[in-house]
């Protein structure tokens, strides 16, 4: 298996049996992408690249996205959590793996969007 992370910081290890792997984009308000966002799980953390981009693993079905940078890259944004839908095949060997698309924030003292 071959894992292609935007900008990770642990290497795929086969002890850590990941249970996903999720990629997307995370894009503001306007839809534009939104470079160095923080996407973590219980495995892995990754940056979003200057597309918006991340590709990411774990193990339970939640990611959080986060803005470390502050005012860079556009602004302020608001923590984003998601939760994955699961079922029964999650228990198998077999890695999902989950496109999610764009995933939007939105900026410090604006309304959430879900």
């Amino acid at each position: 298996m071959t894992l292609t992370c935007v900008a990770c910081y642990a290497p795929y290890d086969a002890e850590f049996n990941p249970n996903f792997e999720a990629s997307g984009r995370v894009v503001d308000p306007e839809g534009e992408p939104i470079e160095g966002i923080h996407a973590s799980t219980d495995l892995q953390g990754c940056y979003t690249n200057e597309l918006g981009e991340f590709r990411i693993i774990g193990r339970l079905n939640h990611i959080s996205f986060t803005d470390d940078d502050g005012e860079l890259n556009g602004g302020e944004f608001q923590l984003r959590e998601i939760e994955l839908p699961t079922d029964q095949s999650w228990a198998e060997e077999e890695i999902k793996v989950i496109e999610l698309g764009d995933i939007e924030l939105n900026r410090v003292g604006e309304q959430v969007n879900e």
